[in-house]
């Protein structure tokens, strides 16, 4: 173990000091040199608290201290001894030279073997001291440490736990106001949502209301002028339906249509045109039909072009509009804005009546029936006519009321056709069924039926109130009301006469004689029936 400086330096300052005493003096001064500096030493080794703690706070100032006076000392000392030592030496000579040397070393030996043993014990005794102290100081400083972490750690889960309150408050304050943000733009998204949906429905009644009123998007002829009157007046009525819808569902097509057909009867084309267009665009084929139409007709404002009506046409026909498909007929069957073609007039209006589109069945019949539509009434690639083809297409027709297809089955039923042989029991049923509609002509041929007796027994009454019946629509001549067999009118029969004359003398018509000659005389008197 290293001395501390301090005590390092007073050690050699005594050994010093003992080898001067020895060159200088006889051995008892040596001898008491010698106890002196052990006292010395002793003295040194037991230091005070007080100097301890002086030579602790101030070491390093008083090792520097201490090392120049032991140095200023021992200078002047050797410088003494030397001169002592070079005054005796002649005296002594050399066998005291020896002896003072063996002396000196002897001395110099001792006294170091002492200073280290004192130094060694002196060191542990310090080292010792000084690591009580340390380890008091570490257990001070630990406790001190301790405690400063104790308070530290209660400070710290003091804050802890009051930041932690605040933010649970500040959090719940957060959450509420969250929770009453999210309730107000609930409640608001609700509320708009709401209205949307009223809104939404409101469009879709109102939808629904003009289709419902005004039916489906059609440009299909009507079949009566009394129907036609009839879906005027439903259009009419539909029209603020149908305007709230197209304002509410502009991309519903059928309430555009509505409002263009409704503008087109009012005669306001301008405003019909582009409605039109408009309903073609949201996919309603009889739009197509109806810009067709325009251009075909040149309905201002468009200008007639017959190729671009083809066009419209096909665009409807293809979309699966029949009136598309049966107009786009006639342009082929005229060959106005494309070639004549019968086998594609043939198809077109064939898809139409499979459809169920009336006019292009009768037109179709009829083409079957009679080659109306083909040039010279034949077409046998085609196998036109053939009357057979067209009896199911005029019965169809006829069981939904059309007149016009069930004077088709009278006429032929009452002259035949190939592959169609006469029928006195068809024909008085088709005129049955004809006359119970109310029609004149229909009337007037149940009237020939009971005259002439065909498929019924004659019975004159009942003809010629059928006959007076039929005359007093206005509708029918008394010239052209009977019927025909095997292609031309026969006479009247004379009880029939007789009592169409006794009718139109109880009427006050007639006042000639009841002889059953229908001449002028009886003539003029059926004419003041439908006056």
């Amino acid at each position: 173990m290293s001395l501390p400086s301090a005590v390092r330096s007073m050690c050699l300052v005594s050994v010093l000091a003992l080898g001067a005493g020895g060159a200088l003096a006889q051995s008892d001064d040596a001898a008491a040199a010698a106890e002196e500096a052990v006292a010395a030493l002793l003295a040194l080794r037991e230091p005070s608290a007080e100097d301890l703690a002086a030579a602790e706070e101030a070491a390093a100032e008083a090792r520097a201290t201490a090392v120049e006076e032991a140095t200023s000392a021992f200078e002047a000392l050797a410088a003494e001894s030397a001169a002592r030592a070079e005054a005796d030496a002649a005296a002594r000579a050399t066998e005291a030279e020896a002896v003072a040397a063996a002396e000196r070393a002897e001395a110099v030996e001792n006294a170091t073997s002492a200073f280290e043993a004192l130094a060694a014990e002196s060191a542990a005794r310090a080292e010792a001291e000084a690591a009580a102290r340390a380890a008091e100081a570490e257990a001070a400083a630990a406790a001190e440490r301790a405690e400063a972490l104790a308070s530290a750690t209660s400070a710290f889960e003091a804050l802890a736990a009051e930041s932690a309150a605040r933010a649970e408050e500040a959090a719940a304050a957060d959450r509420a106001e969250a929770v009453e943000a999210a309730s107000s733009a609930f409640a608001a998204l609700a509320e708009e949502s709401a209205a949307r949906a009223a809104e939404a429905a409101a469009a879709q009644a109102a939808l629904d209301q003009c289709i419902e009123i005004a039916g489906e998007p059609s440009a299909e002829n009507f079949p009566s002028e009394e129907a036609q009157r009839a879906a005027l007046t439903a259009l009419r009525e539909a029209l603020p339906a149908c305007r709230t819808a197209a304002e509410a569902l502009p991309d519903e097509g059928a309430p555009l249509y509505h409002l263009a057909t409704a503008s087109q009867a009012a005669g306001r084309h301008r405003r019909a045109v582009p409605l039109y267009e408009r309903a073609a665009e949201a996919g309603v084929p009889a739009a197509f039909t109806r810009l067709g139409d325009y251009h075909n007709f040149g309905l201002r404002p468009v200008r007639e072009d017959a190729a671009q009506a083809v066009e419209f046409y096909r665009q409807a026909a293809d979309a699966g509009d029949p009136a598309g498909m049966a107009t786009l007929a006639f342009m082929y069957r005229l060959g106005r804005g494309v070639e004549t073609d019968t086998g594609e007039m043939v198809r077109l209006m064939q898809m139409a009546a499979d459809a169920g589109y009336p006019f292009a069945q009768i037109n179709l019949a009829q083409t079957f029936l009679r080659g109306e539509g083909v040039l010279g009434g034949v077409d046998e690639a085609l196998g036109i006519p053939d009357a057979r083809r067209a009896v199911p297409l005029l019965v169809d027709l006829a069981n939904s009321g059309n007149t016009e297809a069930i004077q088709d089955l009278i006429q032929l039923y009452s002259d035949g056709a190939e592959g169609v042989p006469p029928s006195d029991f068809l024909r008085g049923g088709w005129v049955e069924q004809l006359a119970a509609t109310g029609d004149p002509a229909g009337i007037a041929a149940r009237g020939f039926l009971y005259e002439q007796g065909i498929g019924r027994g004659a019975n004159p009454e009942l003809a010629a109130a059928d006959y007076v019946a039929a005359l007093e629509t206005g509708e029918v001549e008394i010239e052209d009301m009977r019927g025909t067999i095997d292609g031309r009118t026969p006479p009247w029969d004379q009880a029939t006469a007789i009592a169409f004359q006794t009718i139109l003398a109880e009427r006050g018509l007639y006042t000639m004689r009841i002889d059953g000659d229908v001449g002028p005389g009886t003539r003029r008197a059926a004419q003041g029936l439908s006056e």
